[in-house]
């Protein structure tokens, strides 16, 4: 007789509470009550109760455009989006129907949640999850989630388990003030975050973040193929990377993983991701039309600093954001963004905000101190 779906439960839950990852006594009961099992029935259970994401679901090329998400950024994300009982809730990105059922839990009986997703088959299987976990309060639509769903708004909580480069105005319209939204971000630089928003009139404030990855939303907020400064192609200068001028300065790659490539996207306008070839790593720093670029490339473990054209001025700059950096080690929690409609927002650069310009929403990044 092989181990029972509670006790496997029980110790992902136990091993969350142990990590730290899961602290909020509510979200906790919610794990406890809602067996994952139920929403990948397909799957073995050893692989069912590991903290990890499991695909399910696979589009053109094999790419998978559908998972069930790791347990982990599901605990951080309901925490950040505090649901509160009868509330009701939006969730965009249905998927197998798991967090839905613990939204469900969470809102309890007098609550509601309404769950959009994309694709009507998964619409279809999530709702015999939930039937067999015996979620009572969840409604589940097939539609793009850019327009959310007006036919039950105004919500208290919104949350969005696929990234955006953007928000949908749809969102902030049907989120009644002080609601919340919690959606994984993809700014700049190569890291997401999962961003939890309020609404304070008609803007959206930050008040936590937490590193994430997420599958890209798909429909009307699908992002283009290739984004600015997030791996796009090597000019023609950069093809040859000997080219460059080596400046004596080497970063730790270990410092690019803990975080200061994250800082640096989202803290210098300057910032750019390049990759020459799909074989070799991306190579970032920071670039400008007038001055060329100054890059940290990698070797070996170590990221070597290198200049192209005229890049001096932004190489001293570079240095200098990696000593800041190095100095302070500066957490995600610092950064606070304000996003605004982007009709609304005003076209002025802001001393000290990093401005990030996208068609529906304008994001301002302040570093925080």
């Amino acid at each position: 007789m092989g181990p029972r779906p509670g006790d496997l439960n029980e110790a992902l839950v136990a091993s969350l509470e142990t990590s730290g990852t899961l602290n909020d006594q509510r979200v906790a009961a919610a794990f406890r009550a809602v067996l994952r099992h139920h929403f990948l029935p397909d799957h073995p259970l050893k692989e069912v109760y590991e903290d990890s994401a499991i695909m399910t679901k696979f589009g053109e090329r094999g790419i998978a455009v559908s998972s069930s998400s790791q347990p982990a950024i599901m605990a951080i994300m309901l925490e950040q989006l505090r649901v509160e009982p009868g509330q009701r809730v939006l969730e965009i990105g249905t998927g197998t129907g798991y967090n839905a059922a613990l939204l469900a839990h969470l809102v309890g009986s007098q609550g509601h949640v309404v769950s959009l997703d994309f694709d009507e088959d998964l619409c279809s299987s999530a709702r015999a999850h939930l039937a067999a976990a015996g979620a009572q309060v969840v409604e589940v639509h097939q539609a793009d989630g850019a327009n959310g769903w007006a036919q039950e708004a105004p919500y208290d909580r919104l949350i969005v388990t696929a990234s955006s480069d953007d928000l949908a105005p749809a969102w902030l319209d049907q989120l009644v003030e002080g609601g919340r939204l919690v959606i994984p971000l993809s700014l700049a630089g190569p890291i997401q975050f999962s961003t939890a928003f309020v609404r304070v009139g008609s803007t959206l404030v930050s008040d936590s973040l937490s590193f994430c990855g997420f599958m890209p939303l798909r429909g009307e907020m699908a992002r283009p193929p290739r984004t600015p400064g997030e791996g796009e192609a090597a000019p023609a200068w950069l093809a040859d990377p000997e080219s460059g001028v080596s400046c004596g300065f080497e970063v730790p790659g270990g410092d690019a993983r803990a975080g200061f490539e994250a800082w640096l996207a989202m803290t210098d306008s300057g910032y750019v991701r390049f990759s020459r070839n799909p074989e070799d790593p991306a190579v970032f720093g920071l670039k400008d039309h007038l001055h060329g670029a100054a890059l940290l490339e990698w070797r070996g473990s170590m990221l070597e600093l290198r200049t192209y054209a005229r890049g001096e001025e932004l190489a001293a700059r570079l240095v200098a954001a990696h000593r800041r950096w190095s100095r302070d080690r500066p957490s995600v929690q610092a950064f606070r963004i304000t996003a605004v409609a982007s009709s609304e927002a005003p076209q002025e650069p802001v001393e000290d905000i990093r401005v990030l310009r996208r068609p529906r929403f304008t994001f301002f990044v302040s570093p925080g101190r």
